[in-house]
């Protein structure tokens, strides 16, 4: 069996598989397309090419075009996800907190962005928002904020603490992410306040944190089209899981 020293080494001598990066918007009234530094280095990190993808309404309708020139779609984190957005009921009946830093133009992208990821069976890695944008795309509801799935709830907004661990999350024996990461519990940080609520038709909740909120998602049908609620880029403890999508990458972009 080849060490992880070995491994590491084939990865960086193999061609880069190109991984597009979805980007968010900049302060208000900017029409300004960014993604953050921390995907773009654990792409490249992980053996991998990031390209930063633009959002709008027009680049949405040529998103098929797009991903067919990538080897991997990297869904990363942001503002919370419009009301009319994914088909127009991406929430559970009932729910009414606040939302904000909305953007249409990025649900649009993001949404056409996956489905045309699942139809190549291209490989998807959704990071925090990026995790509710694939449930929300299939069907899957979300809750506006995390006080809606009942009482008793962790604060999970903890967003200048990305590299402190918050809360362990449970991991699914079997699952494919435990498969990844190796193990069945790990500590996170925690940088939300939407969550999961129903998971989409195909798809699994696989690992969740001590007050039950969801914080792993996984598409069996597909080769890999895995979803994690915390924020890897950030906290950098488990380089496996940025691998793995990269190697998953690299296999389709020889697979042509």
């Amino acid at each position: 069996m080849a060490s992880q020293g070995t491994i590491r080494v084939t990865r960086e001598l193999r061609p880069r598989p190109l991984i597009g990066i979805c980007s968010r918007p900049g302060a208000e009234g900017e029409r300004i397309s960014a993604i953050g530094t921390f995907y773009a280095d654990a792409v490249q990190e992980a053996g991998g090419i990031p390209v930063a993808l633009p959002y709008g309404f027009q680049v949405a309708a040529i998103a098929d075009q797009i991903l067919e020139r990538l080897d991997g779609l990297l869904l990363t984190g942001g503002g919370d996800i419009t009301p009319d957005g994914f088909g127009g009921s991406p929430y559970a009946k009932g729910c009414r907190a606040n939302i904000s830093y909305l953007s249409a133009e990025r649900d649009v992208f993001e949404w056409a962005a996956v489905l045309a990821a699942w139809n190549l069976d291209l490989p998807c890695l959704g990071i925090c928002r990026g995790m509710q944008v694939m449930n929300a795309s299939f069907g899957g509801t979300l809750v506006r904020d995390i006080s809606e799935l009942g009482a008793g709830r962790l604060n999970h907004a903890c967003f200048f603490r990305g590299d402190e661990v918050i809360h362990p999350v449970h991991i699914e024996r079997g699952t494919q992410l435990a498969r990844i990461l190796g193990v069945e519990e790990l500590g996170v940080n925690s940088m939300h306040h939407q969550a999961v609520k129903d998971a989409a038709d195909g798809a699994r909740i696989t690992a969740w944190a001590p007050d039950g909120t969801p914080e792993g998602l996984e598409f069996p049908e597909r080769t890999f089209f895995v979803g994690v609620q915390w924020h890897p880029e950030q906290i950098r403890n488990t380089p496996q899981l940025f691998e793995a999508f990269v190697d998953a990458a690299h296999v389709r972009m020889n697979r042509g």
